[in-house]
C-alpha cells in the first residue's frame, strides 16, 4: 500500500527565473515495511573504525565548516569560459577508490556493460546538462579524485557520500571544486570551491552502501544554481520505477573526466534503498543524478554510486534521503 502526499518540497528542474510549478506528488512507502531491527542484546564489533550498530543511519553528518569560515577559505578557480590550467588538472581517478582502494585492482567501481552505448553531451551550456557538475576533490590526505554532482538549489550540490567523505583518504575532503557544465577546457558557469560538506552516519560511520549520499554547500557568494537551474527530486514507488525511463549523465574518467556523457535505460532491479540498472558508466560518474523526465519536468530518483558487471547502481531517494536533501537545499538557499 502506498500513500500520496501533496507538497511544495522542491524545485522541478527549471531555470532560476521560472515561477513556482505548484504541488508535486510523492509516493511514500508503506511504513510497516522495512528490515527487522538489530536485537537489543547483540552488537556488531567495531573494526577499522566502521560501526554497523548505527540505529539512525540517515542522521546528518557534517564537517562543521561554518559559513563565516567558508567566506574566508573558499576560493574560485577560474572564470566563466576560462581554460583549466595544467597545475589544476586532476588525474581521472574516481573518488570511490578513496573508500574502497581494493577496487583499483579490478576496476569495477562503475562499468560499461556490454557495448558502450554512452553518448557525449556536446552542448553542456543548456538545461539540464548545465546543472550537472564535474567535481575535483582534494582529500584530507592530499590525494586527488574526480566525481560528479548536480545542483538542487542555488548553492547545494548533491553527490555520492564517497565523494565528500573518503574513509581511506582521511575522512572529510579538504575541499571540492564544483564546475557546472564542464566541457573539456570550458567552464561556462565558472568554478566554485566548497568546504562545507554533508553526508549521513550510515556512510561516514558504517560505510554502508545503502547510505552513500552527500552534499556540498557552496559559500554564500557562490550561487551557480541561480544561473543553471536545478534538478527536482522525488520519492517514487517500485511500480513507478520498474517502468520508468532512467536517465544518467556525468563525467567519466575513461573519457578524461572533463566531458559529460549520457546513457539511459530502465531499471534492472530494485531494493528498498538501491536502484540497479545496466546504464553504462565509468569511474568519475560517482554522484551523477539518476532522473526521470515526466510531463516536461525532471526529478532525480537516485544518486549514482557504484556497480559491477552484473549492474551499476544508485542510492535510491526514499523518504529519509528526500528529507535530508530538502534540509541541505534549504542550507544552500
Amino acid at each position: 500500500m502506498n500513500r500520496t502526499l501533496k507538497g511544495q518540497g522542491f524545485d522541478p528542474l527549471q531555470p532560476a527565473e521560472a515561477s513556482d510549478p505548484g504541488p508535486i506528488s510523492i509516493d511514500l512507502p508503506d511504513p510497516s515495511a522495512g528490515t527487522a531491527p538489530l536485537p537489543a542484546e547483540t552488537e556488531y564489533e567495531i573494526v577499522g573504525g566502521i560501526n554497523q550498530n548505527i540505529k539512525e543511519p540517515d542522521t546528518e553528518a557534517s564537517n562543521a565548516a561554518s559559513e563565516s569560515m567558508l567566506v574566508d577559505t573558499a576560493w574560485e578557480m577560474g572564470d566563466p569560459g576560462s581554460a583549466m590550467g595544467a597545475a589544476e588538472e586532476f588525474a581521472p581517478v574516481d573518488a570511490i577508490f578513496g573508500s574502497y582502494p581494493d577496487l583499483m585492482d579490478n576496476a569495477l567501481a562503475e562499468v560499461v556493460i556490454g557495448p558502450d552505448n554512452r553518448v557525449r553531451v556536446q552542448n553542456t551550456a543548456i538545461y539540464p546538462w548545465r546543472a550537472i557538475c564535474g567535481l575535483r576533490i582534494l582529500a584530507a590526505n592530499g590525494a586527488r579524485y574526480i566525481g560528479t554532482g548536480w545542483l538542487i538549489g542555488p548553492r547545494t550540490v548533491i553527490t555520492a557520500g564517497h565523494c565528500v567523505f573518503l574513509h581511506d583518504a582521511g575522512g572529510w575532503a579538504r575541499s571540492i571544486e564544483v564546475i557546472p557544465g564542464l566541457n573539456d577546457a570550458t567552464r561556462p558557469f565558472g568554478s566554485h570551491t566548497g568546504t562545507a560538506l554533508r553526508s549521513v552516519t550510515g556512510w561516514t560511520q558504517s560505510k554502508n552502501r545503502d547510505h552513500d549520499y552527500g552534499a556540498i554547500i557552496l559559500p554564500p557568494d557562490h550561487r551557480p544554481g541561480a544561473q543553471t537551474g536545478t534538478f527536482g527530486f522525488a520519492v517514487r514507488d517500485d511500480a513507478f520505477l520498474r517502468n520508468a525511463a532512467l536517465n544518467l549523465s556525468g563525467y567519466p574518467g575513461d573519457k578524461g573526466g572533463s566531458q559529460q556523457w549520457f546513457h539511459a535505460q530502465k531499471a534492472k532491479s530494485l531494493s528498498s534503498r538501491v536502484i540497479t540498472y545496466e546504464i553504462d558508466t565509468a569511474g568519475g560518474q560517482s554522484g551523477s543524478p539518476v532522473w526521470v523526465l515526466q510531463n516536461g519536468q525532471r526529478y532525480a530518483v537516485g544518486i549514482h554510486t557504484n556497480g559491477a558487471s552484473s549492474g551499476n547502481s544508485a542510492t535510491r531517494i526514499v523518504t529519509p534521503v528526500f528529507n535530508n536533501m530538502q534540509n541541505w537545499k534549504n542550507q544552500g538557499a
